[in-house]
């Protein structure tokens, strides 16, 4: 069966139509979901009071929300009214800001160090670092590992935030024999590659390697609080040899422990024959 030109040119300009109107319709609809979305949030942080998740929103979302004014100006009347209230607020907030992160830190039972003047904080002795930058209403949380978060100040969220990070960290279940037993394991590869005896001096850094290769869920900063925790309270002994861990003056090379085991940077493992 054969048809003439006229007729799969025509069919064809159909095809060709109805897929532009797609295309149209899906963009259309897809900036509809994103408007949605963008007034969702909008209503989430205004009810929770978030003066500078919403402020920080809006600024980001200026250009479509100045398309949508195009074509509802008076509706986006409130919004300006309710964005120049949020600013007073957060200067208000950012004024108070050590009190009240302090007052809410107590709600989470979340201790702040005492040497911790604003901008900057301090949480488990320096384990935990915040930082205010009142310029752009954002705070910054970072521990040994890095750059945890970075979002805007409002007091509650950040907390929110610490609290999450701290139970992460020194409220999971943690077994210490388990961990020395992990421990002398990758010791003793660490030894075998480097051609040394055991009793060798091994830096942490060489241990902590082969613990990142072997789990992909490694997190240095649990390591931390759990070499720590095996640090003030054992065991001590395993394959009839003790751990010692030894300190170095290289910061770069070394782990700073926390809490009672905190005396300088840790930048080797030995495991010493017992006497």
């Amino acid at each position: 069966m054969e048809f003439n030109k006229e007729i799969v040119t025509s069919i064809q300009q159909l095809k060709n139509e109805l897929n532009d109107n797609y295309k149209k319709l899906k963009v259309e609809s897809d900036e509809a979901l994103m408007r949605d979305r963008l007034f969702f949030k909008i209503m989430d942080y205004l009810t929770k009071r978030w003066s500078m998740h919403f402020l920080n929103l809006v600024d980001r979302e200026a250009d479509r929300l100045k398309d949508m004014r195009m074509n509802n100006p008076s509706e986006l009347n409130y919004l300006e009214e309710a964005y120049r209230i949020a600013k007073e607020d957060a200067g208000k907030v950012l004024k108070r800001y050590p009190s009240l992160l302090d007052e809410t830190c107590k709600a989470f039972r979340i201790d702040l160090d005492t040497n911790s003047p604003h901008p900057k904080y301090g949480i488990k002795n320096g384990f935990f670092r915040l930082e205010i930058i009142e310029s752009k209403r954002i705070a910054k949380l970072t521990d040994p590992e890095g750059k945890l978060a970075e979002l805007p100040a409002d007091i509650e969220a950040v907390v929110e935030v610490i609290r999450k990070e701290f139970d992460r960290v020194f409220d999971r279940k943690f077994d210490r024999a388990k961990f020395l037993k992990q421990l002398r394991s990758n010791y003793k590869k660490v030894i075998k590659k480097r051609l040394d005896i055991d009793g060798s001096s091994i830096p942490i850094k060489e241990i902590t390697k082969v613990l990142r290769m072997k789990d992909k869920g490694f997190r240095m900063d649990e390591f931390i609080a759990d070499l720590s925790n095996l640090a003030e309270k054992g065991p001590f002994e395993i394959d009839g040899r003790i751990i010692d861990l030894q300190q170095t003056k290289d910061t770069n090379q070394g782990i700073l422990l926390i809490g009672a085991a905190a005396r300088g940077y840790i930048g080797f493992i030995v495991f010493k024959e017992k006497l």
